[in-house]
């Protein structure tokens, strides 16, 4: 929906004398040393698809609030190209909008939810809600039905008649996503919106977001300074380092495989239990981990060497068709069906050696490890067609945990 072609953005009196010298690949500090420029951004490239939610994350002073505000040009850009998918009128070239042109986009296409509330005192929160509407020239009542709906979506539907200074801090950041929500636009632009809250509100805020997304299926672009934040919500995400977007990737792609010891230095505190997948820490039936030790006609017999206890039964076409310890058949239950269990009953579950769990190659490591306190076989992994994949036993639950795989070699390559 959004394709950014080196985008640029230089800070100072003479910002294209500088460009050479950005495109010469010198870095923002002798750049600012040199001229008195500033690099704000320099030379990015990405592309966000319809209904992804793409975050943008880097420390303080790294481009990523510039970038996004290049986007919807709150902020002009000095070089690049921003273009936009447009279902109506094919792909538009953002840079080369007129004002009214860029006026109607940020009226009719794109919502921009800041850090601060930006909520107007004078004015309800329902108000507040339709304000873009407005803006449209919506009529009051069809305004008004639709604030209506975008309050009972983030929980605030009786507080339409409220005034902000009424509203603690989350509640009125969910007013401004609810305003954002209201225009209908396919496009929100999000900068850092959760920074300013206590950090139990900002996990539900987190949430809600995430909810609300499953229901609307909006585009995002979403800033943060937070790792943790940004591998919980974005689909994808782009680290940013002094300008430069530095690495993209999904958040296990970025957890696992840190390409810069920039980015290393990044994923060496963050949580991998809501990133990293089975797929990832499995030990594949494919690989030289398991023996056959008993086939026939209807598949093969497998034990992890070193470990005949366990064996898996594998048929003829690579299907899972059960589990023995000890020769005795053991039962295997769905993950998601212990999991739903244990929220139920409020409790962690029994442990039962005589049970095994299955679960999708796309499990995250944290729902392994809540499975593991109802099982203590080592679990399956089935992919959707019914092939088996892999197992999962305590070993790589930890490695899981401690590896990281890839961020100790990437630190070391850089």
């Amino acid at each position: 929906m959004i394709r950014v072609e080196n985008l640029t953005k230089i800070f100072g009196p003479d910002a294209a004398s500088v460009l050479p010298a950005v495109e010469e690949g010198k870095t923002k500090s002798e750049i600012q040393s040199e001229t008195g420029h500033i690099v704000g951004v320099n030379n990015a490239n990405f592309e966000l698809a319809a209904g992804q939610v793409f975050a943008i994350m880097g420390l303080s002073g790294s481009g990523k609030s510039t970038l996004i505000r290049c986007i919807n040009r709150l902020i002009e850009p000095t070089a690049g190209k921003i273009y936009l998918d447009d279902p109506d009128q094919g792909e538009r070239d953002i840079t080369a909008m007129s004002m009214p042109e860029l006026r109607e986009l940020r009226a009719n296409h794109m919502s921009m939810v800041f850090q601060r509330f930006a909520l107007f005192p004078h004015r309800t929160v329902l108000e507040n809600t339709v304000y873009g509407l407005e803006i449209q020239g919506r009529p009051w009542k069809e305004s008004a039905d639709t604030g209506r709906k975008m309050l009972e979506m983030v929980g605030l539907a009786e507080w339409a008649e409220a005034y902000p200074s009424e509203l603690s801090g989350g509640m009125q950041q969910r007013v401004g996503l609810a305003r954002a929500l209201a225009t209908e636009a396919k496009i929100m632009l999000m900068d850092e919106p959760f920074s300013a809250l206590d950090p139990l509100i900002r996990v539900h805020m987190q949430q809600e977001l995430l909810k609300i997304q499953e229901r609307l299926a909006r585009t995002i672009l979403f800033i943060t300074h937070d790792l943790d934040e940004a591998m919980y919500i974005g689909d994808r995400i782009a680290i940013m380092d002094a300008g430069k977007i530095v690495q993209i990737g999904t958040p296990e792609e970025i957890l696992t495989n840190p390409r810069t010891e920039y980015v290393a230095r990044f994923v060496e505190h963050a949580d991998p239990t809501n990133v990293i997948t089975a797929r990832t820490i499995m030990l594949p039936f494919d690989g030289g981990w398991f023996e056959t030790v008993d086939s026939g006609g209807d598949g093969r017999w497998l034990a992890r060497r070193g470990q005949p206890h366990v064996t898996y039964h594998l048929s003829a076409s690579g299907g899972f068709a059960g589990m023995a310890v000890e020769g005795e058949a053991a039962t295997v239950r769905s993950l998601n069906e212990v999991l739903d269990e244990i929220e139920k009953s409020g409790t962690q579950g029994r442990r039962r050696h005589d049970v095994a769990l299955s679960c999708a190659p796309d499990t995250v490591l944290g729902d392994l490890l809540r499975g593991r306190t109802y099982a203590t076989l080592p679990a399956v992994v089935i992919d959707g067609d019914g092939t088996a994949r892999g197992v999962i036993d305590e070993t790589e639950l930890i490695g899981g945990i401690l590896e990281k795989r890839g961020t100790a070699g990437a630190a070391g390559a850089a």
